[in-house]
């Protein structure tokens, strides 16, 4: 047995049971939605951050013009 699609029907239907049964409203279905999304963000977050400081160690000429 496969797992279900995630269709767009499928996030209102659930979207639609959270705030039916907790009370949430969009900006709590957002955090939640966010946090379970996020399981996966610390790790891109910090290889985005160690792109960047890399970039900026290998063009400090660039940057330093730029901030002129």
């Amino acid at each position: 047995m496969g797992t279900p699609r995630i269709t767009d029907e499928l996030v209102a239907e659930v979207a639609a049971e959270l705030r039916d049964r907790y009370g949430f409203d969009s900006d709590d279905l957002r955090a939640l939605g966010a946090a379970l999304a996020g399981r996966d963000t610390d790790r891109r977050a910090s290889e985005n951050r160690a792109f960047a400081a890399r970039f900026v160690a290998e063009h400090p000429d660039t940057f330093d013009r730029l901030s002129r």
